[in-house]
């Protein structure tokens, strides 16, 4: 892995940056940013991160949470750069579109096949576990050490982004990466106990109920889940509260893919897909306006809960059979 001279370069030249990354950030969303932002400001630079949506409770145990913007990150037209990290595309950003939109410069740091190089310079990895892989190698590239906050920070991402080193993207060099990061300060158990260990009862009760709901198809080759405003009301819970669940459909035996459906708002459908062997849900996302992961990947869908169903299913059923799978009615 090796990062491009017109990153480093941008970077160095830049005086004030504003940092960002998708809507409902994940781990390694959260943990890149800040990531970035440590490191930067340990260059001299004047660095603001800004987020669409706040860092969800499960993260906010990281070193600079606190101090990440969220909303409207309206502060347009005052930075040199914008740093984008782990977006496939401009409008994943959300509501913080405007600022990266009026930077002289904008650079876009990203692992996802589906990425659709925005940016005036990108740096697109597929074979990268994580973003926070790429930016650990960004800030090694750019002299500065790492200390235990950075530290903790990347490998959060790094390990969430894998399953927790499980899934297929985990290789050699990504455990190498973590190794470097656990010699620096980060606690791998600290870390999984914050992320994984410490979620508020009412997320396991919604969690609980959406296990239970949970309906299969093409011969329980595919396992889907739905959460709806409704419930995520009654149980006090947000969208963010919500990530992960779908991990627990996709660990079913059997299953080869699982889906989430999450509604985020009135006629508006968030759609999470993972897969476990053979099926490219980054495909699938795609005829959706969405994108990520060959194994995961998401798409947002207008219209009620039984409407995004009944858009998505076939195109599920279609990559099924591509795959080679094949099940009896």
């Amino acid at each position: 892995m090796t990062v491009p001279d017109d990153i480093i370069e941008a970077l160095r030249g830049a005086r004030r940056v504003f940092i960002t990354t998708h809507v409902v950030p994940d781990g390694d969303a959260v943990g890149s940013l800040l990531g970035a932002k440590l490191a930067l400001a340990n260059l001299g630079k004047q660095c603001v991160a800004g987020l669409s949506d706040p860092v969800p409770p499960s993260l906010r145990f990281l070193p600079g949470s606190s101090g990440v913007w969220s909303g409207g990150c309206g502060m347009t037209g005052q930075f040199d750069l914008a740093l984008v990290l782990d977006c496939g595309s401009l409008d994943r950003v959300g509501r913080c579109v405007e600022v990266v939109q009026t930077c002289p410069v904008s650079v876009n740091i990203d692992h996802h096949a589906t990425n659709t190089l925005f940016a005036a310079i990108n740096w697109v990895d597929t074979e990268a576990a994580a973003t926070c892989e790429m930016v650990a190698e960004l800030i090694r590239a750019m002299g500065v050490a790492y200390d235990s906050d950075i530290a903790t920070c990347l490998f959060t991402g790094l390990s969430t982004d894998t399953g927790s080193f499980r899934y297929s993207n985990t290789r050699a060099s990504t455990f190498r990466t973590a190794a470097e990061l656990a010699d620096a300060g980060a606690r791998p158990w600290e870390i999984a106990q914050n992320v994984y260990d410490s979620r508020p009862y009412s997320s396991l009760a919604a969690l609980a109920e959406a296990i239970l709901g949970i309906e299969f198809s093409c011969n329980r080759l595919i396992a889907s889940m739905a959460i709806t405003a409704a419930d995520m009301a009654r149980h006090g819970i947000t969208e963010g509260d919500t990530e992960g669940f779908i991990g627990y459909a996709r660990s079913i035996d059997g299953v080869e893919i699982a889906v989430a459906f999450r509604e985020v708002g009135q006629g508006t459908i968030r759609v999470g897909l993972r897969s476990k062997e053979c099926v490219d849900v980054a495909a699938v996302a795609s005829e959706f306006g969405g994108g990520g992961h060959t194994r995961a990947s998401g798409c947002t869908i207008q219209g009620t809960m039984e409407e995004a169903r009944s858009k998505l299913m076939p195109s599920l059923e279609r990559a099924l059979r591509k795959a080679g799978c094949t099940w009896t009615a």
